[in-house]
């Protein structure tokens, strides 16, 4: 049951965040705040889940809201490593194309221009 609840949970939270279901949803012309949120998401699916596994009732409902709560931390974790990605892009993707802009010239003060 914790494998399964598991990997529902990483299913879920990487579905949410890596733009899949905001694609299905604009595909399908639908608009669900369910599949739109990592917890909510999680919790449902898991639940569902667990249930239709024949797990007990109780113990699909305990398992599938502490999901939901680890669901929240994924998704600030993976915000920060986006963040994190994002900022080591930038200094890996600056070209020299861009040093030799006029703008980047009159902020530097490497201008040609006489004043």
């Amino acid at each position: 049951m914790i494998k399964d609840a598991a990997l529902i949970t990483i299913s879920c939270v990487l579905f949410v965040n890596m733009g899949l279901s905001e694609a299905i949803q604009k595909t399908l012309y639908v608009r669900s705040k369910i599949l739109s949120c990592p917890k909510c998401c999680t919790f449902w699916t898991c639940l569902t889940t667990l249930l239709l596994c024949r797990f007990d009732p109780l113990e699909s409902v305990a398992a599938s809201f502490i999901c939901s709560y680890v669901a929240l931390w994924m998704t600030l974790v993976y915000d920060a490593l986006t963040v994190l990605y994002n900022n080591i892009y930038e200094l890996f993707t600056e070209t020299g194309a861009d040093k030799d802009s006029p703008e980047a010239k009159t902020e530097t003060g490497d201008s040609d221009a006489v004043s």
